[in-house]
This record gives structure tokens, C-alpha cells and sequence, in this order.
């Protein structure tokens, strides 16, 4: 039987109207309607020695570091989990508010009503993770492995060469969906916990000014009504950097087409319909042994590319939005003597839950094709693997995606404040040297 403690809570973190949205670059759009709410959510697990661990999902579009920082340090000093055991899990919605702000390069200041949205964070996230330890009792705690085919890769050269964001079967994604069954003594509510790896990016195809958790929330809302209300259902995003839902894939044009509403629910439908056939088959009861471990590698950019300062000075005079932005604040940047980053710190942890089943945890937007790697490099075949955690500095190619180009490794670098140059190569072996040094601390 597995032994250990749980306890969870969630509270309510849907944005008030008029904050500018995140996932669509500087189009400050003002969230004009809530079609669904945004959750926070916490679990907390405690193995019999009193180790614990701790698990905050949020439906945002990603932290900033320095909240995340904050974050952590607070819940590890309230609650009583050690830092490196904390985890920030973000959902990535593209429907809900840029709380991720001061990534992107633009010199519009933070609108004051989103700042304060930012502080009732700093305020709220504390207290939800001290009351899911508070509530930890004896449970009994199984893990499941299923599949889900929710997710499409969405990296493919179109018919001159050049890599697009169009759907590709032949593409790296990754089936696995992990579930987490926990069940109290008698008389204490269920928690389902799961994991899976795709962009949740449906909702703002049809309602651009709309908030909403995306499929993540639909799928929450299904799981509950199969399971009971009172069920307690978190979701952990995974290596959804590089996939897409495929249900919005159009096998005509081999394009991703304009979403719909009924697209929300089918994908919701079906991958909670994944989770309860995983939670049909038999599962692992795991005995408990909580540890982590997390740190830092260099994510080194290549400045080869870099332009001038008249280039950035040319293209504040231009007439798109985001170009300009662009342009004004490189070429403030550049006025004031401050160079652009030659590498991102990047957050990575790992996880211990018993002596075979481990998570490996990433910072960003982390492509599918880590998932393989890290596997390989660490000797763990069902490794798990989240991304998304603690912090969304830009996207993580791997060396072997770097000459290919696209978004993930070009375009998307030119939106945020550690770029505009692309990640250089080498990030295979420090992603590998660091994992490998966390895998020698936990033993």
C-alpha cells in the first residue's frame, strides 16, 4: 500500500476586465469578457520521514523570474517545504493576463491595475500552498501511465524550405500522459492530478478578448463531472513547447485552421476521457521518498546577428506595433549602455517521489525532443517531465533544432528582453552536465 500524506486547495485567480493579455506578443489587447475562471492550485505531498514537496499550477501565461523567486521563497518559508522542492507549475493559457509583462521588450510602462493584479498574487499564492499543506492527511497515493494524442507537432518545412508553424505527424511529441490518484482515509475528498504536454491555444483563435483557462479547464470541468465535483483535479503542463492541439490541424491544407468553441470541448473531452482510461488501468502505489534538487544552467545566446543601434533606431519608425516597440526599446536599451544578454539562467530541478519514479522539471517553453535526451542522459526510461516550471523566460530548442530555424528557434527571441538572438549551440551538454550533477545529489 502507498504510504505517505496529501492535502490540496485552489482558489480563484480569474483577472479583473481591462488587463492586457498575454500569449499574443505586444498587442496590449484588454481582456474584455470571462468565458471560463482562472485557478490556482496546490498540492502538497509529505513521505514518512516529513519530507515534502510542493505543487502550485497556475492558470497564467508564465511568471516573470523574479516573482517566481519571490514565490518559492515565500511558500518555502509559510509552508515549510524546502525551496528546491517548490514547484511553480504554469499552464501557459494564451487567454488570460500578461503577468509576464516585463519580458517583453517595450518601453509602454506596466498598466498600474496589472500590477496590482501581480501583488495580489504575491498575496494569495502564499496562503493557497500553506492551506494544502495544512490539509495533509494519511491517503493512499497510486500512479498511472496512459497516452494522449491531444497534441500535434507543429514545427514543418513548407513547400520553399522554410520551417513554419503548420502541423506535422511525422514531428516529435510526446504521448505520454502521467496520473496521480490519491485517495484520503474515509471520509476525505479524492485528488486526480495529471500531466501532459501540449499549448493550450484554442480559445484566443475564437474569442481573442476573451479569458479562459483553454482545454486545461474544460478538461478539469469534464474530469469532475465523471468523477464528482468535489474531486480535486490539477493540471501539470508538460514539453509543450513545439505542439499544438491537433484538433485544430486541417488535413486539406495541412495548415492549423481558425478554432471554434466545439473544438475547446473536444479536446477537454477527449483528454479527460484519456485520463479516466488511464485511471481504469491498473496503477503503481507508491511508498513515498520525497527529495529535489534544482539549479541553474547558461542558456548562451549567439550575438553574432546582432544589429546596430541604426538599425533598432530604423525600425522605431515603423508603422506595425510590434515592430516599433521593438525598435524603441532596443534603441533605449542600446542608448543607455546596457549590451543585449549573452546568456539566459535557466531553472531545472529534479524531483524524487520514490526510489524508481522521478520528475525532471524545466523553466520555459521546452520543445518535445528533450523528453528523449533527458531519458537517455540520466538512464530513466519513464522519466516524468514537466515544463513550464518556476518561470517562461523564451522557448529551449535543442542543438539538434537550432540549424532548422522557425519560431521556436528564431522568431520568438525577438519578443522578449533576453534576446533577440537565438539560443547558441551547445545547450545539449549543460542541460545534460546539470542533470546529471542533480541526479549525483539526490543520491
Amino acid at each position: 500500500m502507498g504510504t505517505g500524506k496529501a492535502g490540496w486547495a485552489e482558489i480563484d485567480i480569474t483577472p479583473p476586465l481591462g488587463l492586457p493579455m498575454g500569449g499574443r506578443g505586444q498587442r496590449f489587447t484588454p481582456g474584455a469578457s470571462v468565458l471560463d475562471p482562472l485557478m490556482a492550485q496546490a498540492f502538497a505531498l509529505e513521505d514518512a520521514d516529513g519530507n515534502r514537496t510542493l505543487w502550485v499550477s497556475l492558470d497564467l501565461i508564465g511568471l516573470p523570474g523574479e516573482m517566481s523567486a519571490a514565490l518559492r521563497y515565500d511558500l518555502s518559508a509559510l509552508a515549510g517545504v524546502p525551496y528546491e522542492a517548490v514547484i511553480l507549475s504554469q499552464a501557459h493559457p494564451h487567454s488570460g493576463p500578461m503577468v509576464n509583462f516585463c519580458k517583453y521588450p517595450s518601453t509602454i510602462p506596466m498598466p498600474a491595475a496589472l500590477q496590482a493584479y501581480g501583488d495580489r498574487l504575491r498575496q494569495v499564492i502564499p496562503k493557497l500552498g500553506c492551506a494544502a499543506v495544512e490539509a495533509m492527511q494519511p491517503a493512499v497515493i497510486s500512479l498511472h501511465k496512459g497516452a494522449s494524442h491531444v497534441g500535434i507537432n507543429r514545427r514543418r518545412r513548407d513547400e520553399s524550405g522554410e520551417m513554419t508553424m503548420a502541423p506535422n505527424p511525422d514531428g516529435a511529441y510526446n504521448p505520454d500522459l502521467w496520473v496521480l490518484d490519491v485517495n484520503g482515509d474515509v471520509g476525505r475528498k479524492r485528488g486526480v492530478l495529471f500531466n501532459y504536454g501540449c499549448h493550450p491555444v484554442i480559445v484566443y483563435g475564437y474569442a481573442w478578448d476573451g479569458i479562459s483557462a483553454d482545454y486545461p479547464g474544460e478538461c478539469r470541468r469534464r474530469l469532475r463531472d465523471a468523477l464528482g465535483q468535489d474531486v480535486h483535479c490539477q493540471f501539470i503542463q508538460g514539453l509543450a513547447g513545439n505542439v499544438r492541439p491537433r484538433v485544430l490541424s486541417d488535413p486539406e491544407t495541412n495548415r492549423f485552421r481558425k478554432a471554434t468553441p466545439q473544438d475547446l470541448e473536444q479536446a477537454g473531452t477527449e483528454l479527460a476521457g484519456d485520463v479516466l482510461d488511464a485511471l481504469k488501468a491498473p496503477g503503481e502505489r507508491l511508498d513515498l521518498d520525497v527529495a529535489a534538487a534544482s539549479g541553474w544552467f547558461l542558456a548562451r545566446r549567439d550575438l553574432t546577428g546582432f544589429q546596430p543601434l541604426s538599425y533598432w533606431e530604423e525600425l522605431a519608425k515603423s508603422e506595425d506595433e510590434l515592430s516599433r516597440n521593438l525598435g524603441l526599446y532596443w534603441t533605449e536599451r542600446l542608448k543607455a549602455g546596457l549590451p543585449p544578454a549573452r546568456a539566459v539562467p535557466w531553472p531545472v530541478g529534479l524531483l524524487r517521489l520514490t526510489k524508481d519514479r522521478l520528475v525532471a522539471w524545466l523553466a520555459g517553453e521546452v520543445v518535445a525532443e528533450w523528453q528523449a535526451h533527458l531519458r537517455r542522459w540520466l538512464r530513466i526510461e519513464h522519466l516524468m517531465l514537466w515544463g513550464y516550471c518556476q518561470e517562461v523566460p523564451c522557448y529551449l530548442p535543442t542543438d539538434e533544432l537550432l540549424p532548422q530555424g522557425g519560431y521556436e528557434v528564431i522568431h520568438s527571441n525577438r519578443y522578449s528582453t533576453t534576446g533577440p538572438g537565438p539560443l547558441a549551440p551547445g545547450l545539449n551538454e549543460a542541460v545534460r552536465e546539470r542533470f546529471l550533477a542533480l541526479l549525483r545529489q539526490l543520491k
